[in-house]
């Protein structure tokens, strides 16, 4: 399949997938039927393991439709104002990825319902129920999941941990704080935290375990429990999590937080999954024996995520082709492709246990956890929130990291 140069060019095929995508060679392949012609799909997948993912995820498509030329398409952010001014002027890229729920529903009206082709086309087999209402709007579908990123975890240093005798992990945010001092008794910085995004993270990591996931997804409603006791606790564990922090660097993220654990200057870190491949494939350490990974404390029953949906744009060029790329993102070989190259999680809960062989340690044991907890929307880095909203949000949280004042945050928050 030929892949045409727009911002990026995607070529390759990401080796760790190859053998999930043998059984592709169908026969509208080799018969030369299907759809062609250029399919212009905005992902902002542009580098790193997200790349390697849409590389695997294209060598899929190529099986199903091999006379399609595949593009990058422009205004691939859906907070951007590139793909929203292309929606609005009715000149859509055929797909683009989006996460589901606020942000997804935002665009909704510039999007063809997609509940009858689910149906058709087995768009929704496999996908948990609670997943199903951040896949549209309004009671209908508008996009298809093709995977999931976990964003509730707290990863760790084990060899930090030994020298400050921590053996356990916490169960909630207060054994949380109890071992962040431990290991400052060492002289280690105890919590490494990245930029503003990640202050945010801190700050819903602190909500979700104060008031469990309904009460959380009530704060961001009009006339949410911002006064409540839960979330004055909250926001007071978040100044004493900041307290006990790394400072970050201006311009800093969640890779130079990430370095700071893998390489032991410091002995926690909570962000998402992305986390595991960089500490494994930049830093070169082994999962599970250099750095480990369990639940955020008081989210153990939860899977707190960004959902990667993809949706169909009202007046795609090349619908047909479009149709075809749903289609993949929705199979198991797509999703196992897809996600097993960029260690994130299938959307899809029905998927047969050899594909296990496909994903490193962490996604495994992930595997399993998706299957058996509740998924959440991620305020810091999902659609918990609309883009706009997101984006006051962050700012707010900011802003939070010099001045620690917890009332003018949730006023703050409470705004967004």
């Amino acid at each position: 399949m030929p892949i045409r140069r727009r911002q990026v060019l995607l070529g390759g095929l990401a080796a760790l997938c190859g053998t999930a995508l043998a059984r592709y060679g169908s026969a509208e392949a080799s018969s030369g039927s299907g759809p062609s012609g250029l399919l212009e799909v905005a992902t902002g997948w542009t580098a790193g393991p997200e790349q390697d993912g849409l590389q695997a995820l294209l060598a899929a498509l190529k099986g199903r439709a091999p006379n399609v030329t595949f593009v990058a398409g422009d205004g691939s952010n859906p907070a951007g104002s590139d793909l929203a001014a292309r929606l609005a002027a009715d000149r859509p890229p055929d797909s683009f990825r989006c996460s589901g729920g606020a942000e997804l529903a935002e665009l909704a009206p510039h999007l063809e319902p997609l509940d009858g082709l689910a149906r058709a086309r087995g768009w929704a087999a496999g996908l948990p129920e609670a997943l199903r209402p951040r896949l549209g709007a309004r009671g209908a579908l508008h996009a298809v999941a093709a995977g999931v990123r976990r964003t509730n975890l707290l990863w760790t240093n084990p060899q930090v941990l030994a020298a400050a005798g921590v053996a356990t992990a916490p169960r909630d945010t207060a054994g949380l704080l109890e071992r962040l001092r431990r290991v400052a008794a060492t002289g280690t910085a105890p919590l490494a935290v990245g930029g503003p995004a990640e202050v945010l993270h801190l700050a819903e990591t602190a909500l979700l375990a104060a008031h469990g996931p309904d009460a959380f997804a009530a704060l961001w409603q009009p006339g949410g429990p911002w006064n409540s006791p839960a979330t004055t606790g909250a926001l007071r564990t978040l100044e004493q999590l900041l307290a006990l922090a790394a400072p970050p660097a201006p311009g800093a993220d969640w890779t130079d937080a990430a370095r700071l654990l893998g390489t032991g200057r410091a002995g926690y870190l909570l962000t998402g999954d992305w986390a595991d491949t960089w500490l494994r494939d930049d830093l070169a350490l082994r999962p599970g024996t250099d750095y480990g990974w369990t639940a955020a404390p008081g989210t153990e029953g939860l899977f707190q995520s960004r959902v990667d949906a993809f949706a169909l744009p009202r007046g795609a060029r090349n619908r047909a082709a479009a149709l075809a790329w749903l289609d993949v993102c929705a199979s198991p070989d797509g999703q196992v492709a897809l996600n097993g190259a960029r260690a994130a999680v299938p959307a899809r809960t029905d998927l047969p246990d050899t594909t296990r062989t496909l994903f490193g340690p962490y996604a495994r044991w992930s595997l399993d956890e998706w299957r058996t907890r509740r998924p959440v929307d991620s305020l810091a880095h999902g659609g918990l929130l609309a883009p706009g909203r997101r984006a006051a949000a962050v700012a707010a949280a900011g802003a939070f990291a010099g001045h620690r004042d917890g009332t003018r945050l949730a006023r703050e928050l409470a705004r967004a």
